[in-house]
This record gives structure tokens, C-alpha cells and sequence, in this order.
């Protein structure tokens, strides 16, 4: 049975570019609700998409955000970003690319914001429509300030359903820490046959990130790719996200 986990909103604009060369995403409003089926398959018998958290971790650093009827005036929403929820994840990328699963479409504002330990201002915010269910994946602009590399930075998300009650709004929390690429991990990804690759070496190599973010393009751009689908599959089972398959939508 298939799972229906994203709706297009007309926004997106991808490309990949070229075979070998680093996946290149790309967003008007740098945001989207990607295309994307995906059924549970096998994702079991994947084992080339492994996620091999880091050293040192530490205690639970995700929280999953939940609300009542006052959101939708019919069903529950919930928010799961799609981060491990026992340490907190890698990226090497100044401007990495984050995503997470609105499970179902409310009128209220969804607002995306990231910020450094310590500061007050946001690093960056961006207030999006949450009005289709689905994973939405957003990409932190160019213009933004950089990641620095050994620093953390929380990322949450908030459906804003009630402005004068901010009790009444549901939060998601998580953390990134932006590390560098080791020569290593650098040989190795200029020596990938292709994207997925690159996917596998990143998750292997404990940066969460900057693999889910190009395996969720590669489903997104050709949802018939059952590899690519296991293998996202794979990971998100792997951190304990099973809710974001089986909490979406059915065709």
C-alpha cells in the first residue's frame, strides 16, 4: 500500500547537476512540498543506506510537535521533523537544507525558524503555508548568515494556531552542528557513481543531513525509483520516524 506523503504546490524549481557533480536544490521562496509516493517496499534489505550516528552521542535532542482540533476544526496535526531524536545531526553545509512532516493542512501559519545558542535574533525565519499535508523540505538561502563549522544551532517549527494563546500552538524542535568535511569523507564523495551514492556516503559518515536532503530530491524528482524510496524509507525507520510513513495519507 502506498503512502502519500507530499503534495506539489507549484513552487519548486530542481536540478541535478550532472551525474557525479554534488545535487544542486533549489527553491522559489526557498521552500516546497515536494512530489513524492512512497510505499514501505523492502526497506529492510537495504542495508547500503545506513546511517552511522556520530561519536560522543548525546541525550534527545528532537521533539515531535502535536495539537488538538483548535488547528484544523476537524483532525489533529502533527509536526515530525526529520532529524534523530537521540543526538543531534550533522551537516557539513553553510546553508543546509532541513525537512519535516506536516501531517495534515491547516489554515495556520507554519513558521520555520533558525538560531544560534545564546542569541535572541533569528539566524533566519520564514513564515510558510501549511495547507497540504506532506514533507516539506526548505533550503536556508545564500543570503543568509553562515553555519560556522563546530557550532550548534536549534531548528524548530510552529503552526501558529492561536496568536493570543501560545499555548495553543504546536512546536517541533531540533538541533544541527555544522562540522567539516574531512579529507576523507571529501575522496569519497568525488569518487561516487552517482547521487545515491553520495546519500550513503554522507549517512555513513554520520552527516545526517546532507544525505536525507539528497535522497528525498532523488524520490521527489522520480518517485517510480524504488531505490531512492528504500532507502529514505531506511533512514527515517532507522531514527525512529516510522510515524512519517504511517501517520501520511493513503492513495
Amino acid at each position: 500500500m502506498a503512502c502519500k506523503l507530499v503534495t506539489t504546490i507549484g513552487v519548486t524549481s530542481l536540478s541535478l547537476l550532472g551525474a557525479f557533480a554534488p545535487l544542486s536544490i533549489s527553491f522559489n521562496n526557498s521552500h516546497a512540498f515536494l512530489p513524492l509516493t512512497i510505499g514501505n517496499g523492502d526497506a529492510r534489505a537495504d542495508e547500503t543506506q545506513a546511517y552511522v550516528p556520530p561519536g560522543g552521542r548525546s541525550a534527545p535532542q528532537r521533539t515531535q510537535g502535536s495539537g488538538a482540533r483548535g488547528c484544523t476544526n476537524s483532525i489533529p496535526v502533527t509536526l515530525n521533523l526529520l532529524a534523530p531524536g537521540d543526538h543531534i545531526a550533522r551537516t557539513t553545509l553553510a546553508h543546509p537544507t532541513f525537512l519535516w512532516n506536516v501531517s495534515g493542512a491547516t489554515s495556520a501559519p507554519m513558521i520555520f525558524t533558525l538560531t544560534a545558542p545564546g542569541s535572541q535574533e533569528p539566524i533566519f525565519q520564514k513564515q510558510l503555508k501549511a495547507d497540504k499535508a506532506g514533507i516539506v523540505q526548505l533550503e536556508v538561502p545564500q543570503t543568509s548568515t553562515p553555519l560556522a563549522v563546530g557550532q550548534q544551532y536549534r531548528w524548530t517549527v510552529a503552526l501558529v494556531c492561536n496568536q493570543k494563546r501560545p499555548s495553543q500552538n504546536i512546536n517541533a524542535r531540533a538541533w544541527i552542528e555544522r562540522v567539516a568535511s574531512t579529507p576523507e569523507l571529501t575522496q569519497k564523495l568525488a569518487t561516487a557513481n552517482n547521487e545515491r551514492d553520495r546519500a550513503s556516503i554522507y549517512t555513513k559518515s554520520g552527516v545526517w543531513y546532507d544525505g536525507i536532503a539528497i535522497l528525498n530530491q532523488l524520490q521527489a524528482k522520480n518517485p517510480q525509483d524504488k531505490q531512492a524510496v528504500d532507502s529514505f524509507v531506511s533512514l527515517l525507520k532507522q531514527v525512529g520516524l516510522n510515524k512519517v510513513i504511517s501517520s501520511t495519507p493513503t492513495n
